[in-house]
């Protein structure tokens, strides 16, 4: 191959590269609750608080509120010793943005095993949330998930 083919074969790599890293740059951060999302399903904790702000806040389902990733990874830790999460599903029913802050909510499904009695359950609720942009990457401020109210009796 001549000089002048690998030089224009060069200039078409470097070319593609810079037009594939414009369009990476392009793609919008993912949001919280796909970070979440991933994170709950592999039962990780310390990948879960990773999606929330360093002075984040959660208030947990039936339980008491978290301050801080420190101890909101902490509350995710306690819950997944004593359950596996088979699948989890987030479904989005609205969100508005202003800036650099973004409100959603929506309901969640959570199925999981007691890891003492191995029986299987399902959990529902709904969420509301705000997050923040931070370094590039959206994370919880305030999460706020709580349980489906129980069926009426009959």
């Amino acid at each position: 191959m001549h000089a002048p083919n690998r030089f224009r074969i060069a200039l078409l790599l470097c070319g593609g590269a810079l037009a594939a890293g414009g369009a990476m740059a392009a793609r919008p951060a993912a949001s919280a609750g796909e970070c979440f999302a991933s994170a709950f399903e592999s039962g990780d904790a310390d990948a879960i608080a990773a999606c929330y702000a360093e002075d984040a806040i959660i208030w947990f389902p039936g339980g008491s509120m978290a301050k801080g990733r420190a101890a909101i990874r902490d509350g995710f830790a306690h819950f997944l010793a004593g359950a596996t999460v088979k699948d989890f599903q987030m479904t989005n029913i609205g969100q508005e943005s202003v800036g650099d802050s973004r409100v959603s909510w929506g309901t969640y499904v959570i199925r999981m095993v007691d890891k003492a009695s191995q029986a299987e359950s399902v959990q529902t609720g709904r969420y509301t949330d705000v997050q923040k942009l931070v370094d590039g990457r959206w994370l919880y401020i305030v999460d706020h998930p709580s349980d489906d109210p129980a069926p009426p009796a009959k």
